[in-house]
């Protein structure tokens, strides 16, 4: 049986540079080379409770361990660092640009496509997020009106898929036919991000 609390045991007494969870197998062989046919159900379970109770995931004591002369882990004076976990892949990068047409206090808003992020609520108009960012012209061309856009700068934003950058662009005008002048306060922070560089 090799539980969590097993895998940290072995992964620091060995010092196994493999990450979890692709060392799982590895870490049970080395759990196996050590078991006797002599009452393996309770060499299990002391593997388990010494993993649970003594070779802890943080601060572990490894002045009452049994094995700390031969841990591997402790010699490099980095038990805690077993073990190793994968790197986390690189989340997604999307670019866009926002379209902030201001008057007074309020800001024209659009509500978003009832299917995708943010479906159904109030936003700004936007390009389309993707992966490549936009020059200016072709950002430009998906403004939602003609006016003397001012690009003001960038905000990021990181959903939990993937992280955006919006240029900003702001003018004064004419709005478009669809959509409603309103307060900044009724937008999701990506936008209210967008709001706070174009109403400056």
């Amino acid at each position: 049986m090799v539980d969590g609390n097993v895998e940290r045991v072995m992964s620091r007494l060995y010092a196994v540079e493999t990450p979890l969870p692709a060392a799982k197998a590895e870490l049970k062989a080395l759990a196996g080379e050590l078991v006797t046919g002599r009452r393996p159900g309770d060499w299990a379970q002391a593997l388990m409770d010494l993993g649970a109770t003594v070779c802890t995931p943080r601060a572990p004591k490894c002045a009452a361990c049994p094995w700390a002369s031969m841990c591997a882990a402790r010699a490099a004076r980095a038990p805690e660092t077993y073990p190793r976990k994968a790197a986390k892949p690189a989340r997604p990068e999307r670019h866009g640009a926002v379209f902030v047409l201001q008057r007074g206090a309020r800001v024209w808003q659009v509500r978003r496509p009832d299917k995708g992020l943010l479906g159904g609520m109030a936003g700004l108009p936007t390009t389309e997020w993707r992966e490549a960012a936009f020059d200016e012209a072709s950002a430009l061309a998906q403004a939602p009106v003609a006016a003397a856009w001012n690009r003001l700068g960038a905000v990021r934003h990181v959903f939990t898929h993937f992280a955006l950058t919006l240029d900003v662009y702001a003018a004064k005008g004419a709005p478009p036919n669809d959509g409603w002048w309103g307060d900044v306060s009724a937008l999701p922070t990506v936008f209210r991000k967008a709001t706070d560089l174009g109403t400056q």
